[in-house]
């Protein structure tokens, strides 16, 4: 198989499956698709990390982050905005592989004896398949895009001639 033909099956493919990952993800902050957070949970639930609570805490931050989710899921299904789109959302999504990838304190408590194996297999699949595919799908399709980017990567970037625009 060439490399033209792997892209042109391969970039579609990441496209839908990472848009279809954070439109569930997304929509499930209003409407109970997985079991994650979720906005109409009591105050108080078990979450995966500190600052996620304080995120929901905060009353938009969590929100904002999710509505994001859903605009990339949006873009990457429908197919517009894409590169736009990938730039906007990699915040979120880098913040959320950050998240998964920390399961030092679940290991280490695993080795004191006070973590079932259970919950370090349920981290550690959570950091491979929520959080490691996730930036890694985000990241071939940044690369898929590049040519897009080219123009934002000048070092001397030069405004736009407004006399000149027809």
């Amino acid at each position: 198989m060439s490399l033209d033909r792997f892209l042109t099956l391969s970039v579609p493919a990441v496209r839908w499956l990472l848009g279809i990952q954070c439109l569930l993800s997304g929509l499930n902050w209003w409407f109970k698709i997985l079991p994650f957070p979720n906005l109409f949970d009591p105050p108080g639930m078990p979450v995966k990390s500190a600052i996620v609570g304080v995120m929901i805490q905060s009353g938009w931050m969590f929100t904002a982050a999710k509505a994001v989710e859903v605009l990339l899921g949006l873009s990457l299904i429908f197919n517009r905005y894409v590169p736009l789109m990938l730039v906007v959302s990699f915040p979120v999504i880098f913040m959320t592989f950050i998240l998964d990838a920390l399961i030092g304190p679940t290991l280490l408590a695993w080795l004191q004896g006070t973590a079932p194996i259970q919950h370090v297999w349920s981290k550690l699949l959570d950091a491979t398949f929520f959080g490691g595919a996730v930036i890694v799908m985000q990241g071939y399709l940044i690369l898929a895009y590049f040519d897009s980017y080219r123009p934002m990567l000048r070092a001397r970037a030069q405004p736009t001639d407004w006399e000149r625009q027809p």
